[in-house]
């Protein structure tokens, strides 16, 4: 892996003797490129709001892996959400929207795509609108039958053609984001960790199936039944469960809120944010950017400054 760093806009390169593999024409901000001596297809590490161009091309940027949070805290949004430029000033890193389409989102967050479930319209133009992306997420709660509804076999042949051909020259593609849920569902197909194991035993080959990373999505007890500690644990051991499951793989928890009052869902954050950020999740989200939770009358209210150091 050879590595070239740009900083304040001056290049340093290092090659392996045989000449500079790759001459930046444009750079702001500050990233590393790294490139496979065996692809020679560059992507990079970027600090927020980094534009890189190459000679060959613009290079695919990411979000930065170092610092207290490591990048990891990211936002749900919608097309009925605030602007999200309230939160310009927070530790936010990552957004995602469960679609393919950030919106109006400002640039200098790094947006995911989604591709919902298999069917159209999710599908339409899903080869267009997912390239140009570090990291794409599959098959919204697949586990639920008002969601993405598949059975494990459809959404491993559909993830076989829609996603896997897309893990090409850096870019990681995730399992289906499943659910907290346990046992069958109505139609008798696994919840949960228990459907998301079920998926990674059959799409595990190197040359047609791989998921780079998981995701999974937690809700606490409808209505705030439970207490704030029981939530707690609740999550804890869902995300461990995933963890586990994952198999070594990267975690992302894209979705997940604690139900209730805005002060339970404060204290059930000011305990498990902290949990997340020393854990072995790489990138979690809670659910979501809309006045009633994170904002209020547009603006970052106080739960949403606890969820984001807006």
């Amino acid at each position: 892996m050879l590595v070239l760093t740009l900083k304040d806009g001056t290049p340093t390169v290092l090659n392996d003797g045989n000449g500079i593999l790759i001459q930046p024409t444009t750079v702001v901000g500050q990233s590393t490129i790294n490139i496979d001596e065996d692809d020679d297809t560059p992507t990079a590490i970027a600090t927020r709001g980094a534009t890189t161009t190459a000679a060959n091309g613009p290079i695919i940027t990411d979000i930065p892996s170092t610092g207290t949070r490591g990048g990891k805290r990211g936002l749900a949004y919608n097309e009925s959400s605030p602007s999200l430029e309230t939160f310009a000033s927070s530790d936010i890193t990552w957004i995602h929207d469960w679609s393919f389409s950030p919106g109006n989102a400002p640039s200098d967050f790094m947006f995911v795509p989604t591709l919902w479930s298999d069917e159209s319209p999710h599908t339409d133009n899903w080869d267009t609108l997912a390239s140009g992306h570090r990291y794409l997420m599959s098959f919204n709660e697949p586990d639920i039958i008002s969601q993405a509804n598949m059975p494990v076999g459809d959404a491993v042949s559909a993830y076989k053609e829609l996603m896997f051909p897309k893990r090409t020259g850096g870019v990681q593609v995730g399992a289906p984001s499943v659910s907290s849920g346990s046992g069958l569902n109505e139609a008798g197909i696994p919840m949960g960790t228990g459907w998301l194991r079920q998926f990674l035993e059959q799409c595990d080959n190197p040359n047609t199936c791989v998921a780079d990373f998981v995701c999974g999505h937690w809700y606490g007890c409808p209505g705030g039944t439970c207490t704030v500690a029981a939530d707690i644990t609740s999550f804890q051991s869902y995300v461990n469960d995933t963890i586990s499951t994952a198999a070594g793989r990267d975690v992302w928890i894209p979705e997940f809120q604690r139900y209730g009052d805005a002060a339970g869902q404060k204290e059930f954050l000011e305990v498990v944010l902290p949990w997340l950020d020393s854990s072995a999740v790489v990138r979690y989200a809670y659910y979501m950017v809309v006045d009633g939770i994170l904002t209020t009358g547009g603006q970052v209210n106080d739960l949403g400054t606890t969820y984001a150091g807006a």
